[in-house]
């Protein structure tokens, strides 16, 4: 039996179609024609997942570059960085979009094509925010970690609203196409202008009787705020059309809200974890933020897992065991106990946490590819039965 889809799910794998409402005015009048040329590019012989794999390959090219000239998001790159950031992204953005179109080309499409294209968009999201907030030069502060946390609150907002929807919603305005872009015209501008473009206070800009009133911003805090406030629409357009669609399945809507319990948990966890360990936050938040990643990735995956097979929605699971003995272990001293990790051995955790889950990530992105792949008689990155003419 497999650890992650039990047996009794994969007949469910057969009858699942992808349904997705897109409503983003600019993949349907700007970005269309481009994408339709784009995909004519890739042979016949490419799988689908390939083109996905391709495009993600490029944010960890972007964020290597990162490391190396920013590791602490708030170094000033070499202009071409910037460039390069941009290129890399938007190819990741560009074959994202055309993965679906190259499935359907090579009659390929299949359950594993949307797993696989989540898994790969749930791991890169973080990746994304980070190299958003270096380019912004945010730095290791608080306003880097609202970035990273406010997509990740998106991210799962929209993955558990096609779970019980059974559709995916893409908005006029708040989806992946916008971010893409929004990032590709961001590092653009920092190439051209330089990350002191960032540092404007934007109170600078309006009457100074209204700006006495308002809290000083830069045009960089301002986009996270800015972030923030757009989360608001999204997440009550998300419950509503999950209210709606259990309401026409005659189940109960308060058990479908209750599912969001544990990723609201997990969120408010890391956040105490960072608020109690100041050094980390300030010193090592990149280390952190990419093991909340992994741990992000592997819950988001088991909700695709299940929605694909049909099964229950997941609730706790072992990824939450570092964040939350990770959280205990900050808490410790408001407790009247002594930190067990403290100091360098706090890193030595989260190198740790780091580890377990980019490791746990993999056995469950493997295991589930070649139980799947099994039992539809697929490969996962070539193409084995070829499209009949």
């Amino acid at each position: 039996m497999a650890p992650y889809i039990p047996q009794n799910y994969l007949p469910n794998l057969k009858k699942y179609k992808y349904q997705a409402i897109d409503k983003s005015l600019i993949s349907k009048y700007v970005l269309a024609g481009y994408w339709n040329q784009l995909v004519q590019i890739f042979p016949l012989s490419m799988a689908a997942n390939m083109v996905t794999l391709l495009g993600a390959l490029h944010v960890i090219v972007a964020m290597g570059l990162n490391q190396i000239y920013a590791a602490n998001l708030n170094e000033e790159c070499p202009r071409w960085v910037y460039f390069a950031y941009a290129a890399c992204v938007w190819i990741y953005g560009s074959f994202d979009a055309v993965d679906g179109k190259q499935a359907r080309r090579t009659g390929t499409a299949s359950p594993l094509g949307e797993l696989f294209d989540h898994g790969c968009d749930s791991l890169v999201v973080t990746l994304i925010m980070l190299l958003y907030a270096s380019v912004c030069q945010l730095g290791e502060t608080w306003w880097t970690v609202s970035l990273v946390f406010f997509a990740l609150t998106n991210f799962y907002m929209s993955t558990m609203e096609e779970y019980h929807t059974h559709v995916l919603f893409l908005g006029y305005f708040s989806g992946p196409v916008e971010g893409i872009l929004c990032f590709t015209l961001a590092a653009l501008a920092t190439g051209i202008w330089g990350p002191a473009f960032w540092a404007t206070d934007l109170m600078q800009l309006l009457p100074a009787s209204l700006a006495a009133q308002l809290p000083v911003l830069t045009l960089a805090q301002a986009v996270v705020v800015g972030m923030g406030v757009a989360l608001v629409p999204t997440i009550y357009t998300s419950m509503q059309n999950i209210a709606r669609a259990r309401r026409e399945q005659r189940l109960s809507v308060a058990a479908a809200f209750a599912d969001a319990v544990p990723f609201t948990v997990s969120i408010s966890s890391v956040v105490v974890w960072l608020w109690e360990s100041p050094e980390i936050l300030s010193n090592h938040l990149v280390l952190f933020l990419g093991f909340v990643g992994f741990a992000f990735s592997y819950i988001v995956g088991r909700v695709i897992v299940a929605h694909v097979t049909g099964a229950p929605f997941p609730k706790l699971n072992r990824m939450h065991v570092p964040i939350f003995l990770g959280t205990a272990n900050a808490l410790a001293p408001r407790l009247g106990m002594t930190k067990i990790f403290d100091g360098s051995s706090e890193v030595a955790l989260i190198w740790a946490c780091l580890v377990y889950t980019g490791a746990q990530y993999a056995h469950f992105a493997l295991e589930v590819i070649d139980t799947i792949c099994t039992y539809l008689d697929i490969n996962c990155l070539t193409i084995k039965h070829r499209k009949t003419q």
